[in-house]
C-alpha cells in the first residue's frame, strides 16, 4: 500500500485524469470489437438477431453512463471504469449463455476483454481485481445447460489464468508508473529547489555589501517557502543574545517589540537544542515545549521552522520562517530550501566579512600610503629648494663638477617628487575620493606651468616643444586633471628619449579638446601596447631596466581620462618614437572671460596695494 504522500496524491491525480481520457479510448475500442461480432453473429446465426442486438445496446448504455459518470467531479474515474467493465463483462457471459454459445468463446472474449483493460487502463491492481472477480463468478451465466466437462474445466482454467495474470500485471504496471512518477516529481523537486538556491545565492552576491542583505533573505524566503513571514536572528557578541537584524512579512508592532528583545542562549530551550546544520520545527505552537505558548502567540507564530546560520560549526544567526494561522508539519521540500538558504546566508556573511576587512586593509593602506607621501613632500621641498639655491650661486660660485653633482641632486629630487606625486594621485584614484570639477582654464598658462616644472627633467640631447592653437580663450575642464595629464604624458616621453624632440601640442575643435605628446624615443613593440596603461607595468621591468619610475604614470592617465569622459590612444614604432594622443570633451569659452578674469587680477592687485 502505497503511503498517503504529497507524491502519491499528485500520482493519483495525473492517473485519475488519464484515466478518464483512456477510459473513452477502451469504451470506443470495445463498442468497435463488439460491434463487429455483432455483424458477423447475426450473419452466421440470424436467429440470434434480436438477442445480440438488444445484448448489444445495453452493452452501449452502460459505456455511455460509465464515460460521463468517470467525469464528475466527486466520482473517482477508477471505481467508475471497473462498474462499467464488471457490467459488460456481465452482459458478455448472459448473452453466452442465452444463445447457448461455446463456452470456450466465452472465456477468450473475457481474457481479451480483461488484457484489454490492463493495457489501456492504468487503474492499478484492485479495479483489475474487481472486473476479473466478475468475469470469474459470471461464469455461472454461460453455462444454462449440461456441457461437457472438458470445455467447461479449461475454459474455467483458461479465465482463471487471464484474471490472474491481468490482475499481477496491473500492479505491476501500476508501481513501474508510481516509481517512473516519483522519480521524475523528485527530479523535477532537485532542480525547483536547485534553481531556487541559485536565485537567492545570486541575490546574496549582488547585494553582499549592502546593509539591507538579510532582508532581502527574508524577503527570498517568503516568496521561496511560500511562508507568511521571515527574520533573521543574529548573535550579537557586545550583549551576549540573538537579537533581531531584519524581518519581512510581520506586522509592523510585532516587528518592534522583536527589535527590543535580547534571546540570550540559556533564555529558550529552543536555542539550547540548535544544532550547526539541523533545522528545528514547531508544527502546531500549542503543541510543543521548545518556546512559551504565549511569547509565540504574541509574535504571531502558530507554526515555524528554525534554521541555525552557522560560522565554522559556531551559531552565529538565526533565520525563522513561519504562519500566522497555519498548522501543521513542514514539507521535506520546505525543509530543505530553508536549509539551503541558512547555508547560503552564512556563506554570504562571511564573504561581507571578508570584504569588509579588505576594505578596511585597504582603506589603511591608503591612510598610510597618503601619510607617508605627505612626509616625504616636505624634505624633498627643502632638497630641491637647497638644491636651487645652490644652483643659482647664492651661496657663492661653484665650480664645474660641483654645478653637475647640484643638477644631479636636484633632478634626483625632482623623480622622487614625481614618484611620491603618482603615489598620493593613486592613492586618491583608489579611494574614490576624486572628484571631476569643471572650472574655466587658460590652457597657454597650464602648459607654462608645465614648461617650468619639467626643464629640470629634460635630458641634455632633447629639446622639449610645448605648442597651442587656443591662444587667450579658455576651455571648461578640469584643470588639475588636465595638467596631471599632460605632466605624465610629457615626463614619460622625457624619460624614454634619450635624444631628439619630444612636442606637446594642444588644440580644440567643435568642443573636444585634443592633446598630443609626440616623441622620438626608444618606441614601444606592439605586443606591449595593450598593458601599458596597466598599473605598475613597464615594457622593461627588471630589476637592471635602463628607465626608472614604478609604471603608475600611463595608469593614472588612463584613469582621469576616463573620469573626464575621454580617450586615450598611442601609436608607436620601436627605434621611431610614440605619440600619445588624448580626446577630451571640453567646451570653449570665448576670450571674454579672459578679459574678465584680468579685470578681477588687476581690481585684486589695486585692492591689495
Amino acid at each position: 500500500m502505497h503511503p498517503p504522500s504529497a507524491v502519491y496524491r499528485a500520482y493519483q491525480e495525473e492517473t485519475d485524469r488519464i484515466l478518464r481520457a483512456r477510459l473513452d479510448l477502451a469504451a470506443a475500442l470495445f463498442l468497435v470489437l463488439v460491434g463487429i461480432s455483432v455483424v458477423l453473429e447475426r450473419r452466421y446465426h440470424p436467429e440470434r438477431s434480436a438477442t445480440v442486438l438488444a445484448v448489444y445496446g445495453a452493452e452501449i448504455v452502460v459505456c455511455l453512463l460509465g464515460v460521463p459518470g468517470a467525469r464528475l467531479a466527486r466520482l473517482r474515474p477508477g471505481p467508475v471504469g471497473a462498474a462499467m467493465a464488471a457490467a459488460l463483462s456481465v452482459l458478455m457471459s448472459w448473452y453466452n449463455g442465452q444463445v447457448g454459445g461455446a463456452v470456450e468463446r466465452y472465456a477468450t472474449a473475457q481474457v481479451c476483454l480483461l488484457s484489454g483493460l490492463v493495457v489501456l487502463l492504468p487503474w492499478g491492481w484492485r479495479a483489475q481485481l474487481v472486473v476479473a472477480s466478475t468475469a470469474l463468478g459470471s461464469i455461472v451465466l454461460t453455462t444454462p445447460g449440461p456441457a461437457a466437462p472438458e470445455g467447461v474445466t479449461y475454459a474455467a482454467l483458461a479465465l482463471v489464468t487471464g484474471a490472474t495474470t491481468s490482475v499481477w500485471g496491473a500492479y505491476f504496471l501500476d508501481r513501474h508508473r508510481y516509481d517512473a512518477f516519483r522519480r521524475a516529481a523528485l527530479q523535477a523537486e532537485e532542480t525547483e529547489i536547485a534553481a531556487a538556491l541559485v536565485h537567492v545565492g545570486a541575490t546574496l552576491s549582488e547585494h553582499l555589501d549592502r546593509p539591507d542583505m538579510l532582508e532581502h533573505v527574508n524577503r527570498l524566503a517568503v516568496e521561496t517557502l511560500g511562508c507568511d513571514w521571515s527574520s533573521t536572528f543574529v548573535w550579537d557578541e557586545g550583549r551576549g543574545a540573538f537579537q533581531l537584524h531584519s524581518n519581512v512579512g510581520a506586522r509592523p508592532e510585532v516587528r518592534a517589540e522583536l527589535a527590543q528583545v535580547a534571546f540570550p542562549r540559556d533564555s529558550l530551550p529552543l536555542l539550547r537544542a540548535l544544532r550547526p546544520g539541523e533545522v528545528l520545527e514547531i508544527a502546531d505552537a500549542a503543541q510543543q515545549s521548545l518556546i512559551p505558548v504565549g511569547l509565540l502567540r504574541r509574535f504571531d507564530t502558530s507554526s515555524a521552522l528554525y534554521v541555525p546560520i552557522t560560522r565554522r560549526e559556531q551559531i552565529s544567526g538565526v533565520l525563522v520562517h513561519g504562519y500566522v494561522a497555519r498548522t501543521g508539519p513542514f514539507s521535506a521540500k520546505q525543509r530543505r530550501l530553508a536549509l539551503g538558504i541558512a547555508h547560503a546566508t552564512a556563506v554570504a556573511l562571511e564573504n561581507a566579512r571578508l570584504i569588509a576587512d579588505l576594505q578596511a586593509a585597504s582603506r589603511l593602506k591608503s591612510e598610510f600610503v597618503a601619510t607617508m607621501s605627505h612626509e616625504l613632500r616636505t624634505p624633498l621641498n627643502v632638497i630641491t629648494g637647497y638644491a636651487d639655491l645652490l644652483a643659482e650661486e647664492l651661496f657663492g660660485p661653484l665650480s664645474g663638477e660641483q654645478r653637475e653633482t647640484v643638477t644631479r641632486l636636484r633632478g634626483s629630487a625632482l623623480e622622487l617628487l614625481e614618484l611620491v606625486n603618482a603615489t598620493l594621485d593613486l592613492g586618491r584614484l583608489e579611494s574614490g575620493r576624486e572628484r571631476v570639477e569643471h572650472t574655466a582654464i587658460d590652457l597657454d598658462e597650464v602648459l607654462a606651468e608645465l614648461a617650468r616644472e619639467l626643464d629640470p627633467l629634460v635630458p641634455a640631447g632633447v629639446a622639449l616643444h610645448w605648442g597651442s592653437t587656443l591662444g587667450h580663450r579658455l576651455i571648461e575642464s578640469d584643470r588639475v586633471k588636465v595638467k596631471t595629464i599632460l605632466k605624465n604624458l610629457a615626463g614619460n616621453a622625457l624619460k624614454f628619449t634619450p635624444r631628439g624632440r619630444v612636442d606637446v601640442a594642444a588644440f580644440v575643435s567643435e568642443a573636444v579638446l585634443t592633446l598630443k605628446v609626440r616623441d622620438t624615443g626608444i618606441g614601444i613593440a606592439e605586443a606591449d601596447l595593450p598593458v601599458i596603461f596597466d598599473m605598475f607595468r613597464q615594457v622593461d621591468g627588471s630589476s637592471t631596466r635602463r628607465f626608472g619610475g614604478v609604471g603608475l604614470g600611463l595608469y593614472i592617465v588612463k584613469r582621469l581620462v576616463t573620469m573626464l569622459g575621454g580617450t586615450v590612444t598611442v601609436q608607436s614604432t620601436p627605434g621611431v618614437g610614440s605619440t600619445f594622443t588624448v580626446t577630451l570633451p571640453a567646451a570653449v569659452l570665448g576670450t571674454e572671460r579672459v578679459s574678465a578674469r584680468a579685470a578681477a587680477s588687476s581690481a585684486g592687485t589695486r585692492a591689495e596695494s
